[in-house]
This record gives C-alpha cells, structure tokens and sequence, in this order.
C-alpha cells in the first residue's frame, strides 16, 4: 500500500512539472505572438501614415501644377 501511494506522488509530482511546464511554454508563445501582433499594428499604423502623406502630396502638388497652368495661361494671354 505504501508503495503504491509514493507511486501516484511521484505521477502527481510529474503532472505538475508537466503542468508548469505547459504554462510556461504557453506563456512564452502568448508573450511572442502578442510581441507580432504589436509589430504588425505597428507597421500597419505607419503604412496608413505614409498613405495619408503621400495622398497629401499628390493633393498639392496637383492643385501647384493647376496654379502653374493658370499663371501659364494667363501670360501666353497676355502676349
């Protein structure tokens, strides 16, 4: 009988490394993929950014070149 309780500690010893183990590799790959998903809002953030400037841009630099055609046009007018 004695035998058979150390037996089931030494299994239930077992089973909690195992478990411990579980929760730390569980941990670490939370830990990782949160890490990733940050990275990738991150990126996403800065690639919306650089989509607004540059949409900005493209915004100015067309409503210089429509300045640029009017001044034109009025001094070939002028001639």
């Amino acid at each position: 009988m004695h035998s058979i309780m150390v037996g089931q500690k030494g299994i239930a010893i077992k089973l909690f490394g195992a478990n411990l183990a579980l929760k730390w590799l569980f941990t670490c790959v939370c830990s990782i993929v949160v890490d990733q998903i940050f990275t990738l809002r991150k990126a996403f953030e800065a690639l919306h950014a650089l989509k607004l400037l540059f949409t900005s841009v493209c915004s100015i630099m067309t409503g210089e070149k429509r300045i640029i055609s009017e001044l034109l046009g009025a001094k070939l007018a002028l001639k």
